[in-house]
């Protein structure tokens, strides 16, 4: 097993504050693929664990996906870089499932309401920062699974692809008499879904039930379905750097999710 102790750590090349030292950039927050000793970043940057601020063993992080963030030492090589390690935490990462393998009396079928607070694309994969009701003191996992439409549309030449997010909370919704008891859970779910796009653009749509925002709040007493349609290009899908990343929307502790 390979640890990381204080003196090796993980990486990335987002956009933040600089100081008058030698480090290149400090907290610098990413997403990537943990490739044997080292991150990949969805940008293509390969980062060296050189420091680290807490001991970390790469081989728990069950999905191979991780949101970090760390301290960009210095370069060593074109698109590689020694870090520092700050913080680093896993991302759920699922293959999308095909609308037509999906039958009612499936978990997969139901869907609660749930929460999209950005979506970007990045490294091959509909990356979302996610949103849903919590019930306090629960340790149940909340199932969540993108599904795709087999049947691909053609618009203006232009093929488009649509996906809907599907949440199951197993029962753990808010009511009028419960819903005092539920806290706002938040964090990062990864579809793969490069494979699945032909051609170098594409439209995509994302459907989803959510719950209102009502005067600066989510009304998680209400729900209602939502389109959402992006224009989609490789090279962009591939390099593009989100700026949803930020060190203050790292993932909720009962963010609790298969």
């Amino acid at each position: 097993m390979k640890r990381i102790f204080a003196s090796a750590l993980i990486a990335l090349i987002a956009v933040t504050s600089c100081k008058k030292d030698d480090t290149i950039c400090y907290d610098n927050v990413t997403m990537g693929n943990i490739e044997g000793e080292n991150l990949i970043s969805d940008q293509g940057n390969t980062f060296d664990i050189v420091e680290a601020t807490y001991d970390v063993i790469l081989e728990k992080f069950e999905y191979g996906r991780v949101i970090f963030s760390c301290d960009v030492l210095r370069e060593t090589a074109e698109n590689r870089y020694d870090i520092r390690l700050t913080s680093i935490q896993s991302v759920l990462t699922k293959e999308p499932v095909k609308a037509s393998t999906i039958t009612p009396d499936l978990d997969v079928a139901v869907e609660d309401p749930i929460i999209i607070r950005e979506l970007w694309y990045g490294g091959g994969y509909i990356n979302m920062l996610i949103q849903f009701a919590h019930l306090r003191g629960s340790e149940g996992k909340h199932l969540i699974n993108l599904v795709y439409e087999d049947a691909v549309a053609t618009e203006d030449g232009m093929k488009s692809y649509t996906f809907n997010l599907h949440h199951n909370a197993y029962g753990e919704t808010p009511n009028e008499e419960n819903h005092l008891n539920f806290d706002p859970s938040l964090g990062y779910v990864s579809f793969p879904v490069a494979g699945l796009i032909e051609g170098d653009k594409a439209k995509i749509t994302v459907k989803y039930n959510t719950h209102p925002l009502v005067g600066g709040h989510f009304d998680y007493l209400n729900s209602s379905e939502v389109s959402r349609t992006y224009d989609w290009e490789r090279i962009g899908f591939q390099q593009k750097a989100s700026t949803a990343i930020r060190p203050s929307l790292m993932q909720s502790k009962s963010f609790l999710v298969r």
